[in-house]
């Protein structure tokens, strides 16, 4: 129905590079100040970003989900989430290595893990997912997993949403979004004061952001979001209006971040969906400003290569950590890193394109 859209690929390479500023932040200088609010939340949103643009590509390019038997719900939620499991084991005994287990109770710990990690189930565990998931950034693979069985035991409701009208589709995301913000305030208030100080940190992270039923929300914002964009697309220069009050909005909110002026902390996951959404319905048009930054060769370049990068970063930085740390100074780490991420996600996209004929990104499953 539609070709690939380089656009996206653009706000893929934007997402990958705020996640690996937020996970390599510690090298960038000993003291980030105000700037590590800001970075702090580069991570959550640029993951948030993924699975919107995963849900949003399946409404796009209108793949329909076949029903199929219960018995062989896992077997096709595993083709779907394990395109780069190759690559997914290799990171993991990387960073196997980089731990490497010193007493009896770190090999039982890590062996009961290492089954999770290998069956991609670590997602499903929040102590495995969280605390122990050797390489953090492969929880992603994990939640789609358990998305993709969210969506082929419920195909008949992922199917309507790709049939919905743009008044209903406007409606169910607004739905949506009162869902999530409601979960918010209700694991906030209600559910967080109940946890035990021992496990307080990372079960509360796992309930509000990793659990594959919040991520399957914000595949499903994305989906929504795909399914308004196909029928109806705005004017180029209401598209122009669009992406600067977007820019606009998302300085204002960094610097109400930098200077404590923002209490909206329960809110952060739909306010990254909304800006979201805006740039995506802001760069929809090839005349657009948008379409044609995002469009550059070298953002189009780094989305292509992003889901290897991004399972590779994690592994670089376990070993830099590790092996490295005390022989290179901390700002200097940031770029090894990211040179060493780079031209390894190059290698493995060679090899992946030589193989399979063309570029395949974790997050984008139907291209």
């Amino acid at each position: 129905m539609h070709g690939k859209l380089t656009q996206i690929q653009g706000i893929r390479a934007i997402a990958m590079l705020g996640i690996f500023i937020m996970h390599t932040s510690v090298w960038l200088s000993d003291d980030l100040g105000a700037f590590a609010k800001i970075v702090g939340r580069l991570g959550g949103s640029g993951v948030a970003t993924f699975f919107m643009l995963s849900g949003f590509l399946l409404a796009y390019k209108n793949r329909m989900i076949p029903t199929i038997e219960r018995k062989d719900i896992i077997k096709a939620a595993w083709q779907k989430a394990s395109k780069l499991y190759v690559l997914y084991l290799i990171t993991f005994v990387v960073v196997f290595i980089s731990v490497w287990p010193t007493s009896a109770r770190d090999w039982l710990r890590d062996a009961i893990t290492a089954i999770f990690t290998l069956t991609m189930t670590q997602d499903f565990v929040p102590f495995v997912g969280i605390v122990n998931g050797f390489n953090v950034p492969a929880w992603f693979l994990s939640a789609l997993f358990g998305i993709w069985i969210i969506i082929f035991m419920f195909p008949k409701m992922v199917n309507k949403m790709l049939r919905l009208s743009v008044g209903q589709s406007v409606g169910v995301l607004i739905a949506v979004m009162l869902a999530q913000e409601s979960w918010m305030l209700l694991s906030k208030y209600c559910i967080a004061p109940l946890l035990s100080p021992k496990v307080y940190s990372w079960t509360y992270e796992w309930i509000v952001y990793y659990n594959p039923v919040i991520c399957f929300s914000e595949y499903s914002v994305g989906v929504l979001l795909g399914r308004l964009c196909v029928q109806k697309q705005l004017p180029v220069k209401s598209q122009n209006l669009i992406a600067g009050i977007t820019l606009f909005s998302v300085v204002a909110y960094a610097v109400m971040l930098m200077t404590d002026r923002s209490h909206v902390s329960v809110s952060k996951m739909i306010i990254a969906e909304c800006f979201v959404c805006a740039g995506i319905i802001a760069v929809m048009s090839p005349r657009s400003i948008g379409y044609r930054i995002l469009s550059m060769r070298m953002l189009v370049w780094f989305g292509n290569i992003s889901g290897y990068f991004f399972l590779i970063h994690g592994a670089t930085n376990f070993m830099l950590r590790v092996r490295v740390v005390n022989y290179i100074p901390k700002p200097m780490l940031f770029f090894v890193s990211f040179a060493i991420s780079i031209l390894l996600a190059v290698c493995a996209d060679v090899l992946y394109t030589h193989k399979k004929h063309n570029t395949i990104s974790i997050y984008n499953e139907n291209s």
